[in-house]
């Protein structure tokens, strides 16, 4: 099967799309004939078969057999590249699947509720309509997809690491995020506010929090002004972005991993905290919130400020489930997320579109 994804990404890696995309196609490359075209031009490494976006756009000039895919896959959808590309495939009978990383779900459709209805209505609501099938990470993300009359889950994955979480503090509680700063889709406005509801609970049992992530378009500044605004400064702390075998050592020093997000596909910053054995406690939002407090390896709260007030107290409190819940997030992990799992199952959905 020749599979062609089509992408607009670059090496960041505080970008979930930029770093699940290469690694689908690294995972599917070990099974089927896969290539990249990615619209920014840029090589990104690892990855076998990688084409430039060229105008006028041909698809006989990718070299064989990607000129002629079985299936084109689609990331992400506001991209007025793609409806050329799209166009091309139409003419040439070849099926494409979106997939949105939660674009299409009615809370990614709320925002800038005027600008996408416009932009849907004059340009994408064709090339959304004429995809063989929408691509959802999650069961959240498929409920909540009003688009498309065929859509399907395959979620992303996470590579299981040789090393985990072996013990917890005894005496403090160390609450840790590490993610992008948008107060608003990630929810660290509701985050903070929960802080402020407990703040003394948190002083009483000596809890902190940990906030990392990169300073793009003023929003470590915004953070750190809704931390004053909620007078919380002296147990929440901001830290700039952090990687590699720093970040490691972090999520293991940690307690509990904490992400209240209003919107996801399915994030990956609580899936790699579940892989290192770091309990979670997570909004409905995130997508992943009813299948953690069904594992049993982290806590479940609605995506309101209260009840993430309520459920922080209540991981607190139940100290002693701490080391069974770090057992049950790497097993959680290893039976629905290992990349190996996750293409065999992705790749079953392409061939059952081509009819192969």
């Amino acid at each position: 099967m020749v599979i062609l994804h089509i992408a607009s990404i670059t090496e960041n890696l505080f970008s979930g799309v930029c770093i699940v995309v290469p690694q689908h196609i690294k995972v599917q490359q070990n099974i089927e004939n896969v290539g990249l075209l990615n619209i920014r031009n840029k090589m990104i490494s690892g990855v076998e078969h990688q084409f430039k976006f060229e105008k006028p756009f041909n698809l006989d000039k990718l070299s064989d057999p990607f000129s002629r895919p079985d299936i084109v896959i689609f990331h992400e959808v506001y991209h007025t590249e793609y409806l050329v590309i799209s166009k091309e495939l139409s003419k040439s009978r070849i099926p494409y699947v979106i997939v949105p990383h939660g674009s299409l779900t009615h809370g990614a459709q709320s925002k800038k509720r005027l600008k996408k209805i416009v932009a849907n209505m004059l340009l994408f609501n064709r090339f959304i309509n004429q995809a063989s099938a929408i691509q959802c990470l999650s069961n959240g993300e498929l409920d909540t997809t009003t688009f498309g009359e065929r859509k399907f889950i395959c979620t992303n994955g996470v590579a299981v690491p040789n090393v985990r979480k072996i013990s917890f503090n005894k005496k403090t509680v160390d609450f840790l995020y590490i993610g992008r700063l948008d107060a608003f889709i990630k929810g660290l406005d509701l985050m903070l506010e929960a802080v402020r509801r407990k703040y003394d609970f948190f002083k009483l049992h000596d809890c902190t929090l940990s906030i990392y992530g990169p300073d793009l378009n003023g929003r470590y500044a915004h953070v750190e002004s809704l931390i004053r605004e909620n007078g919380i400064e002296d147990v929440v702390s901001m830290n700039h972005e952090i990687i590699g075998d720093s970040k490691v050592q972090r999520l293991l020093e940690a307690d509990i991993f904490v992400q209240t997000s209003r919107l996801e596909g399915m994030p990956l910053g609580i899936l790699e905290a579940l892989s290192y054995g770091l309990p979670c406690l997570a909004t409905e939002g995130t997508n992943l919130g009813n299948q953690i407090r069904q594992s049993n390896s982290g806590w479940e709260a609605k995506t309101n400020a209260e009840d993430i007030a309520k459920m922080m107290e209540r991981a607190v409190l139940e100290r002693d489930t701490w080391k069974d819940k770090s057992d049950n997030a790497i097993a959680y992990i290893k039976e629905n997320f290992q990349w190996s799992k996750i293409a065999e199952n992705t790749i079953d959905s392409y061939k059952e579109i081509c009819g192969i």
